[in-house]
């Protein structure tokens, strides 16, 4: 052991797919000097017993991507190093034997359009000839791939290593990392070899994720969950033919594939979700190569259905049964991207390691290296879990999420577990009224209010829920609505420097005067988005600001670390503790007269302003701004006294027609205004790709991303359409095509309430002509027009209505 303090500038923990990958990745992006450490042999914990297959016909045209940059990245790296990485590339299947699995196939035909993905939508007929050994009765329809297959994952991750020590990077096995503490900006870890000094931290331990967190105060979101596959005797049919596709069913939860001359079968259990190594505690430092006594119990129904539908598998022996542990999350997404610990970055959580570990080491080597990634990130950063993701919590939504894997997804879809998990001061109010509610963040929020106790029905068209939208958004534009907004992230900034560093984030002004307010969007330094917030200026010294609940822990955080050491900021975080009713409509101000002495003229209390007031003997902060586009006011407050605002708002509110307001509607109300939301201010994008150059202000002021944003000349524009149709609306994520050509994809829609059209946001290429563009949703491609304004209230004269 040698006692020179050795140093790197990244060091990474886990010598499995997801750590090899991202190690390869990095040295691809110019970053050579890195370690990874591996306390056994490379793919020890769960990549060894990994099935591999890699699929193209995925839900989302972010995960296609990922998927996609996997096997490129994998074949490139086997050419480059000659080392075989096991590929089959055989195809596959993906069954649907019910009308909403028809549906889904149909949308995920539109991933395919997107990333220029081979596959067909097909009839039972082709999967029998695609596999004449499967039973195709109850067959509706598939989608046929064409590129995809399995592999092999030790073969893989071999290749990957030898290419990586190739570009001068370090790999050693046998040297567990026994723990690590801050050592001025950087991090000392321990491990049995000697002391590292590294600028970064990469964990990629899999399974051991929880208790390597633990080392820099993190509480990782990752559950190891147990998996069956079975591998049967020799298949005799299989001796003279060419190797089977991959076959996915979700009648059986699983997969079925050919292995050698062997048949495989994969379970997910859909009525158990067997868990190991429970956290925090986690793996066994001394597990290795680990497997576990097969269940049959457990898959027993689900593996006799595999049988029915593959019979030349049903009299088989079966000579090998892999039964390990996979990590899940909460939400089935994997941990890619900052932890929130300074300079420590997640790569776990990944229940599909095979499939997207190559991705996934290109999205973080992006994010690390160059501060982006080419793909939107929202939905890996490890951050997008909030306070209400408990130990309890982190295991028992990973439990929902493992049975559910081989539901349909539906739009709409959620988890049914733990719920409600937050029951703020509203719910039993708004649940006794008719709300059906929908989670966000941990948070119930109504989506719409039907009959109680009412059960929502999802899929991809107009649902039994329409009308009731329909219902809410025309009595709001008539008299008034009032939405529960209490999941929202709320700050206060304070301290003679809060308003420099406010300035310096924000692409926009912040407000000059007080009592104002203003939507500003805070940069990367690459120019791109982090989040939208709206800063109301309380006093010169006092600001508070509002954004998207899911945004609440990483907006604090990034706006936290750009504190300068000395300067004069304090910030609170109130997201959990204060709540919002947002009240909007033509009669708002006829019924806050009564609530309140503060004068509510325009005059006095502008479009766009706020004042500190007290309503219904409720101190609270009232602010102008309605986001579906209507008079109206936010009225922030203390949750435990929110419900004393609402009860006297409907006091005061029953005779002029207040309604109570849902999420759905809200939506369609803010389509009806252009108003963009989350969807369209990613990640992979800046202000001027989607038409906010109104609110960027250059001119005498620097901010952070300014020289880049102003660098770049952007490549797509957001346009606002309508949609021609009268059964479904756009979810988000669908190709927009030009004369059947994909030319960019849309980012969200729903449907116009008040005004009966459906509404969506198009992100094209530059240049793109605007007419006879159309959006392929469920196969289909329906025509859309484009409109240079907002369809309702062009002007934005009702917001700043006297009356």
């Amino acid at each position: 052991m040698s006692d020179t303090l050795r140093t790197t500038r990244v060091a990474i923990i886990g010598g499995g797919i997801m750590g090899v990958a991202a190690q390869y990745q990095l040295a691809e992006a110019g970053w050579t000097d890195t370690i990874l450490f591996e306390k056994a042999e490379l793919t020890s914990g769960s990549t060894w017993h990994a099935a591999g297959q890699i699929a193209h016909a995925v839900g989302s045209r972010v995960m296609g991507w990922v998927n996609k940059t996997s096997i490129e990245t994998y074949k490139k790296v086997e050419k480059e190093t000659g080392q075989s990485i096991g590929w089959h590339e055989v195809g596959g299947f993906r069954i649907a034997t019910t009308d909403d699995e028809v549906d889904w196939m149909k949308s995920i035909m539109g991933v395919g359009k997107l990333l220029d993905l081979p596959m067909e939508l097909v009839g039972p007929e082709a999967v029998a000839k695609g596999n004449p050994f499967y039973k195709v009765d109850d067959v509706k329809v598939a989608i046929q791939t064409f590129e995809d297959g399995h592999i092999d994952p030790s073969s893989v991750t071999m290749a990957l290593a030898a290419a990586t020590r190739a570009r001068g990077a370090k790999i050693e096995r046998h040297n567990q990392v026994l723990g690590a503490s801050r050592k001025g900006d950087m991090w000392l870890l321990r491990t049995e070899k000697g002391d590292v000094l590294a600028e970064h931290v990469v964990i990629a331990a899999g399974s051991y994720a929880n208790q390597v967190g633990e080392w820099f105060g993190l509480t990782i979101p990752s559950v190891s969950c147990l998996h069956h596959y079975l591998v049967t005797d020799t298949v005799p049919e299989f001796l003279d033919r060419p190797e089977l596709p991959v076959m996915r069913d979700n009648a059986f939860g699983g997969y079925i594939r050919q292995e050698q001359k062997s048949g495989l079968i994969g379970i997910y259990e859909g009525h158990v979700c067997p868990t190991v190594w429970e956290m925090p505690e986690g793996a066994p430092w001394a597990a290795e190569n680990e497997l576990f006594e097969a269940d049959y119990d457990s898959i027993g129904d689900f593996l006799m259905v595999a049988f029915d539908k593959m019979p030349i598998l049903a009299e088989l022996g079966i000579k090998r049964v892999v039964r390990g542990a996979i990590t899940h999350t909460p939400d089935g997404g994997m941990l890619v991207g900052p932890s929130g610990a300074p300079n420590v970055w997640l790569s776990c959580g990944s229940s599909i390691g095979l499939a997207w570990g190559g991705g996934a080491g290109k999205v973080l080597a992006d994010w690390m290296v160059h501060g982006e990634s080419e793909i939107n990130t929202r939905g890996f950063d490890p951050r997008r879990y909030g306070n209400f993701a408990d130990g309890n919590f982190i295991v028992e939504r990973t439990k929902d999420e493992f049975m559910r894997r081989h539901d349909t997804p539906c739009p709409g879809k959620q988890f049914h577990s733990l719920r409600p998990l937050n029951r703020h001061a509203l719910y039993d109010r708004l649940a006794a009224k008719g709300a059906v509610f929908g989670e966000i963040a941990g948070w119930e929020r109504p989506r719409y209010f039907g009959e109680v106790g009412e059960v929502e029905q999802i899929g991809w068209g107009p649902q039994n829920w329409h009308e009731n939208a329909i219902r809410e958004a025309k009595a709001t534009r008539e008299a008034a609505g009032v939405i529960d907004l209490c999941a929202f992230a709320q700050f206060e900034i304070t301290g003679k420097d809060a308003g420099a560093l406010l300035n310096r984030l924000s692409a926009n002004k912040i407000p000059a005067r007080d009592g104002r307010m203003s939507l500003n969007h805070l940069l990367t330094e690459q120019g791109r988005f982090e989040t939208e917030i709206t800063i109301w200026r309380i006093a010169e010294n006092r600001f508070f600001t509002g954004s998207p609940i899911a945004r609440s822990n990483p907006d604090f955080d990034w706006i936290k670390s750009h504190v300068r050491q000395g300067e004069d900021v304090q910030m609170i975080n109130r997201s959990q503790d204060w709540g919002m009713l947002a009240l909007s409509g033509p009669a708002s101000r006829k019924i806050m007269v009564k609530l309140t002495d503060v004068d509510l003229s325009n005059a006095n209390f502008p479009w766009l302003s706020g004042k500190e007031a007290t309503i219904a003997g409720v101190p609270c902060y009232m602010l102008r701004v309605s986001f579906v586009g209507e008079l109206g006011w936010e009225l922030h407050a203390p949750l435990d006294q929110i419900g004393a605002i609402y009860d006297a708002l409907f006091e005061a509110g029953e005779k002029h027609g207040l309604v109570d307001l849902g999420s759905y509607a809200f939506n369609g109300m803010r389509m009806e205004k252009a108003y963009r939301a989350s969807g369209e201010l990613t990640t992979d994008i800046g202000p001027f790709d989607v038409g906010l150059e109104r609110f960027v202000a250059t001119e005498n002021r620097d901010f952070v991303g300014r020289a880049a944003l102003m660098e770049r000349d952007p490549t797509w524009e957001l346009l606002y359409a309508e949609l021609h149709s009268d059964d479904i609306d756009i979810h988000g994520g669908e190709p927009v095509l030009l004369d059947g050509k994909p030319v960019g994809l849309t980012t969200s829609g729903g449907y116009g309430y008040s005004i009966g059209k459906s509404l969506g946001w198009l992100f094209v290429r530059k240049g793109t002509p605007h007419d006879g563009l159309k959006v392929q949703i469920l196969n289909r491609e329906i025509a859309t027009t484009v409109h240079p304004n907002a369809l309702f209230d062009p002007q934005n004269l009702r917001p700043r209505s006297e009356a």
